[in-house]
């Protein structure tokens, strides 16, 4: 997701500090269920013949393995929404409603697999998004990041729970259905003077409820072609396609002429594609951008203009690897959905349009990092997160996307990549944590990284530098001297510093800043006189100020 709106209370978010000697509070924001493990979701969804905002029938049916000795399954599901029955291995079973959850009564026994069907209706007031299209029509779009799955659909609503996924969604004739995975069905049903058609979908690989998601609208769908061919899991093409409005068929393929060059570009760098096909789609959601595997969904109205920007459909297609195909196990841990998608939609941008594209990518994630007040609030993984809703800030893009940089200049090209190749292809179709990405780059390096994730990820705020140079000339060398002023501990950090000599020469090194109030380097190049000129942080890669 490209696109968060930052809550004005978020530099309020339980900031006390712990008491020495108590450990750390862990976050509350939900949980998977313990003893239980969802396999498989069907969703069977019937859509009403006229009106839009008119009751829609559901029946939920998750298939679970039970590890433990769990007497009842409760599945995430608004009270609004009403639940008719219930039934387990295809007999009735007794059910309560307790707050926004229903809650089955289940057969004794462990180790065994249970087959819980929600048999409910009612008209969803979010999540599934309802709206009259321009044509006096309507559309209905799945919304469910961050815990809005639960709004229209019964499960399991955590990202550690991920499931297979089977999709019959049952509308009107004139609106198609576009869902995560394949689709194996489109039958029109008979019997009514108003048709209806049933369209079936399926995912090959589990996925979390906050990105299980149906599109209805009465598109026009546009194939962008195979070309990312080799580039997926499968020997066979990764096909893409244009699902719109058909008012923005003049308009397309736009942006998404290059989609198949993102794609390839990322399997180049991280690993194959890891979905059997990609479906870019106008839609109707919160955030303006939602990375649903296999059906990314962008603002509507992006595509009457040719699509929403080059470098969001970038982030999105990086989503398919960062935060779809290897999910966060637990919300503090989001940076590593949305700062990977971040970093790496910069590194396209770089790779289709040169280092300077690059550079401004990086000097935007600076300046947005700069002005939060998230900066200074809370640090990138906040294990005190109360609230759901402030999930997401410019902690979890910009300046995660950032640190990502900085990884990569700390380790070097080689084990960056190596170790993001090895880190994504560990947790693929799974879950990770922080510390899963600390373990990859440490084996990728071959050295210990604690203090640099430590640093970066665990602590509010930036460092502010100082810095000034001086020619000495008995040593004919430039000092440098970087000074950390402030109350703040001081940060350890590589500092890029250019010298133009009077020659016109330009050379350029990093120098290593320790945590201390002050450091001092002499450079090694030697010289006749003074240089003309000595600039810092010529290649934007400090996360931080430099101050006057």
């Amino acid at each position: 997701m490209p696109r968060f709106r930052l809550h004005p209370l978020l530099a309020l978010i339980l900031l006390a500090t712990t008491m020495e000697g108590q450990p750390a509070p862990t976050g509350r924001t939900g949980g998977a269920r313990a003893g239980i493990d969802v396999r498989h979701y069907r969703f069977h969804l019937t859509f009403p013949r006229t009106a839009a905002r008119d009751t829609i029938e559901f029946i939920a049916t998750t298939t679970a393995l039970r590890t433990g000795d769990v007497p009842a399954l409760s599945l995430d599901l608004v009270a609004m929404m009403q639940v008719d029955s219930v039934f387990v291995n295809a007999r009735r079973a007794p059910f309560t409603r307790p707050g926004d959850s229903v809650r089955v009564a289940l057969p004794a026994g462990t180790g065994d697999t249970v087959r819980v069907a929600v048999h409910y209706h009612g008209v969803p007031s979010d999540g599934l998004v309802i709206r009259r299209d321009t044509s006096g029509g309507w559309t209905a779009f799945g919304d469910n990041f961050p815990d809005r799955a639960r709004q229209w659909l019964a499960v399991v609503d955590h990202p550690a729970d991920k499931a297979l996924v089977t999709w019959e969604v049952v509308a009107p004739l004139g609106h198609r259905v576009v869902a995560n995975g394949t689709r194996l069905e489109e039958s029109p049903l008979d019997g009514s003077d108003r048709p209806m058609v049933l369209t079936r979908w399926e995912t090959r690989s589990p996925i979390y409820p906050s990105v299980m998601v149906i599109g209805v609208a009465p598109f026009a769908v546009l194939a962008v072609g195979d070309s990312t061919c080799a580039a997926g899991d499968a020997p066979a093409c990764v096909p893409q396609s244009v699902w719109m409005l058909p008012a923005h068929r003049a308009a397309m393929p736009g942006t998404f002429a290059r989609a198949g060059e993102m794609v390839a570009y990322f399997a180049s760098v991280v690993a194959p594609f890891p979905y059997e096909q990609l479906a870019h789609v106008a839609s109707s959601t919160r955030y303006g951008g939602m990375e649903n595997p296999t059906a990314i969904f962008y603002p509507a109205e992006a595509f009457a203009r040719g699509g929403p920007n080059e470098s969001t459909v970038a982030h999105e297609i990086a989503h398919q690897w960062f935060g779809d195909a290897v999910t966060e196990r637990t919300w503090p841990d989001v940076w590593l959905s949305e700062g990977f998608a971040t970093y790496f939609a910069a590194l396209w941008m770089g790779h289709a349009h040169g280092e300077s594209a690059f550079a401004a990518a990086r000097r935007d994630m600076r300046e947005r990092v700069l002005r939060s007040p998230a900066t200074t609030a809370v640090p990138i993984v906040n294990d005190r997160l109360a609230d759901l809703g402030e999930v997401l800030n410019t902690n979890v893009y910009q300046k995660a996307g950032f640190v990502l940089h900085l990884l990569r200049l700390e380790v070097g090209d080689t084990a960056f990549f190596g170790g993001i190749g090895a880190y994504f292809r560990e947790h693929r179709h799974g879950n990770a944590s922080s510390a899963d990405v600390q373990r990859a780059m440490e084996t990728a390096a071959g050295r210990p990284l604690g203090w640099f994730f430590a640093q970066w990820f665990q602590r509010p705020g930036l460092p502010e530098l100082r810095a000034s140079w001086r020619w000495d000339p008995a040593r004919r060398r430039v000092v440098v001297t970087v000074a950390q002023p402030g109350s703040a501990a001081p940060y350890r950090l590589s500092l890029a510093v250019t010298v133009t000599d009077q020659s016109g020469n330009v050379s350029q090194q990093r120098v290593q800043v320790e945590a201390v109030p002050v450091t001092t380097v002499v450079l090694p190049r030697l010289a006749d006189r003074a240089p003309a000129a000595v600039v810092f942080d010529g290649d934007v890669s400090l996360l931080g100020r430099l101050l006057p």
